[in-house]
């Protein structure tokens, strides 16, 4: 990368730090871009460099926040782990996803409940419907012999805890055994999931929520990349990204050297999300 690129995005890091800490502090619709750049000590002008509008900005965090959680969630889903460590596995790479991002999980957990932008809402429901998908693949694994009618309380419960018991230590900032943590939520569900008989949600609402997707169209997505293949110290990460935009240009790898790219993306923890994006995009 050339120093351009390079100051470029130091500047986008600095947007992306500050914003955040404003975010904290006031939430999406109180920040203004104003203060944004006054805080980074930059000009307008040098914000809409990096980012279109505020909202690009707030979606950008949103996509690399929850893109992370839903790919921890789908490599936990996809292990090879015996089926009663899942639920465990779930809250672990939750709950850690949290700590590691906590100003912006903190973010997150506020404005799902309380933003009035439809757009900012949407995108936010969208990711929690495909962790809602990926969880009932859990419970179908974790717990076979659960009545169907169930199932639907059963993920709604797991999501709440993940939501609420990880609010409790963001909030308050304390220390958390996290093997008692997950230990305890396990138990619990498990209980849940033996004994309870009176479902609330309708299988309906479950077909309804397994058939959701999101996705970005080829276009969409060789834009989106472009955009990526800029954000990488990694040169192997870098190219990775780029040779997978020119294929979406010029189809021209075999499946074996696009899921070994693919790999490459999935090795690091910062570039992970782009494959879980890219593999659940239209591509045709």
């Amino acid at each position: 990368m050339n120093r351009a690129g390079v100051f470029y995005m130091i500047k986008k890091q600095l947007i992306i730090e500050n914003a955040i800490q404003l975010f904290a502090e006031q939430g999406f619709e109180a920040t203004s871009i104003q203060q944004i750049t006054d805080k980074c000590g930059i000009s307008k002008g040098a914000f809409y460099l990096s980012f279109k509008s505020k909202d690009e900005l707030i979606f950008s965090l949103i996509d690399y926040f929850m893109t992370e959680v839903v790919a921890d969630i789908e490599q936990v889903v996809n292990s090879e782990q015996p089926a009663n460590q899942l639920l465990y596995d779930y809250y672990t790479e939750t709950f850690n996803t949290f700590k590691k991002h906590a100003n912006f999980a903190r973010i997150f957990m506020k404005e799902h409940r309380t933003t009035f932008n439809v757009e900012i809402f949407e995108r936010i429901e969208s990711y929690m419907l495909i962790i809602n998908k990926l969880v009932h693949e859990i419970v179908k694994k974790q717990f076979p012999n659960v009545a169907v009618q169930m199932v639907p309380d059963l993920v709604f419960t797991i999501q709440a805890f993940s939501r609420d018991y990880g609010e409790l230590f963001l909030k308050h900032q304390v220390d958390i055994d996290m093997d008692i943590l997950c230990s305890s939520l396990v138990e619990k569900i498990s209980i849940i999931a033996e004994h309870a008989t009176i479902p609330f949600f309708s299988v309906k609402w479950m077909l309804e929520m397994n058939n959701c997707s999101v996705k970005l169209t080829k276009a969409e997505l060789i834009q989106f990349l472009q955009q990526k293949s800029t954000e990488f110290d990694d040169s192997l990460i870098q190219e990775s990204v780029e040779i997978l935009r020119e294929h979406l240009v010029n189809p021209s790898l075999s499946p074996a050297l696009e899921q070994g790219l693919l790999k490459n993306l999935r090795s690091n923890s910062h570039s992970k999300w782009i494959a879980y994006i890219y593999e659940v995009s239209d591509k045709s």
